[in-house]
């Protein structure tokens, strides 16, 4: 599959959503790092789909279009949309705020230090 075929424009996600049970995760995923990937991957083990909600934000690294591709690719997403998570139908939803935060701090601090090293 053509992992840009996952990612969905919100006025057609209802139908993409059919009557299959989902788990929304919505994010910056700002930029996609391997804790994303496994706390996605982790979150397979419910018996739903996944539904990544990647969000946009004022001072993200990368624009929401790239981020929602990167998201698109991992295997554990089965559909992607770029909206607020306020803006979804009622779907069970997991956010991680603080860890967001916490990611992108993170890489940041990484390639600020790699900068350093050479």
């Amino acid at each position: 599959m053509d992992t840009r075929d996952k990612i969905v424009p919100l006025e057609r996600l209802a139908a993409r959503l059919g009557d299959a049970c989902w788990l929304a995760v919505a994010g910056t995923f700002d930029p996609l790092t391997l804790k994303h990937a496994e706390r996605l991957a982790a979150l397979t083990g419910v018996g739903k789909s996944i539904l990544a909600v990647v969000e946009p934000g004022s001072h993200c690294l990368l624009p929401v279009e790239a981020r929602a591709i990167l998201v698109a690719a991992l295997k554990s997403v089965q559909l992607v949309v770029v909206a607020k998570a306020d803006a979804l139908p009622k779907l069970e939803m997991v956010r991680d705020d603080a860890g967001e935060r916490e990611r992108s701090a993170a890489f940041i601090e990484h390639v600020k230090e790699r900068q350093r090293a050479r």
